[in-house]
């Protein structure tokens, strides 16, 4: 069954809440965002979504 079609938000930090979100497919993400923008747009807030992921992550943790 084909996914939903969604708008992607364009803010790293609604896209970090995405990719830490339970079962997400940072490929998928990727490759939606990429069809809403330029691909070189979406690898750079991808980067910024990871990297925000990261750190809240690394804050849970501490």
């Amino acid at each position: 069954m084909p996914q939903p079609v969604i708008t992607l938000p364009f803010v790293p930090a609604q896209l970090a809440d995405l990719l830490l979100a339970p079962a997400a497919d940072a490929n998928a993400l990727h490759q939606q965002l990429a069809a809403q923008v330029d691909p070189r747009d979406a690898r750079r807030l991808m980067a910024a979504a990871h990297g925000i992921a990261a750190q809240r992550l690394w804050a849970d943790a501490a």
